[in-house]
């Protein structure tokens, strides 16, 4: 797997570690708090590098449970669960820290790396050139950060706008300048609303069990269409008791058990 600068071959350097602190210390105001929580990240840490992978899970997972829940932290639990060929689960949390941090260029190759080891090979339905570029644009940056271009225009209008009520000699720079930026915050604001939804919805999930056969229809007796395996990432369509109607990347739709996925 491909790791962090300081850590080719694992995680936890000594960058993340600093900055684990750091959110901690805002998180809970307390110092030590924070060095509690540093203290198990840098065990987690330990234990992977000396290849103990359930400790390693463990000290993660407890971080997790705690509210720590960063890109860091998903992406070392990802490489744990990877290195115990559990697949579901490592890319389950690979999905989790990239939707934490979407232009992280690490977690995409190990997402990738962990998606060949799938038993499944759908073939995606087919989109235009323009609309895959056009996804790829949208999903480089985060909601927040995209938001905070939308604020950013918002004040340089406001200042364009004071430019054309007070300055004279540039009131028609000052008038065009806000109108423009107006349009920029505009359009910032629906690609945080656009990406929103993709790191907060619960419409996307990963299948942990081994495999599933999906449905006809929401009942364990109905036709099997297919059998799918671990580690294929779905998108939920609906719910009716403990079944969901789920689409593949390749368009087919089917009904499988809750019990089956773990939403990302």
């Amino acid at each position: 797997m491909t790791g962090r600068t300081t850590y080719i071959h694992g995680p936890g350097g000594l960058l993340p570690r600093i900055m684990l602190v750091l959110l901690c210390m805002l998180y809970l105001g307390g110092g030590l708090y924070a060095e509690g929580a540093a203290q198990l990240f840098d065990a987690a840490n330990t234990a992977y590098k000396n290849k103990d992978y359930d400790l390693a899970i463990a000290g993660y997972s407890k971080l997790l449970s705690q509210d720590y829940k960063t890109a860091e932290v998903y992406y070392n639990l990802g490489n744990a669960f990877y290195k115990k060929d559990s697949i579901g689960q490592a890319i389950l949390s690979y999905e989790r820290a990239l939707r934490l941090a979407p232009g992280d260029e690490d977690i995409r190759v190990n997402l990738k790396l962990a998606n060949q080891k799938t038993i499944d090979r759908l073939i995606p339905v087919p989109q235009l050139a323009i609309v895959q570029r056009w996804d790829q644009f949208v999903e480089a940056r985060s909601s927040r950060t995209w938001s905070l271009l939308a604020g950013a225009c918002v004040w340089l209008a406001l200042a364009g706008f004071a430019a054309y009520l007070f300055i004279q000699s540039i009131r028609r720079v000052g008038f065009y300048l806000g109108v423009v930026l107006l349009l920029a915050a505009g359009f910032f604001g629906s690609l945080a609303w656009s990406q929103s939804h993709t790191e907060y919805g619960a419409d996307q999930a990963i299948l942990t069990t081994d495999n599933a056969y999906i449905k006809s229809a929401p009942d364990a007796s109905s036709t099997d269409l297919f059998m799918i395996h671990e580690g294929i990432k779905i998108q939920i369509l609906d719910h009716v008791g403990d079944w969901s109607k789920v689409r593949l990347s390749d368009g087919k739709v089917g009904w499988v058990q809750q019990a089956a996925y773990t939403v990302i």
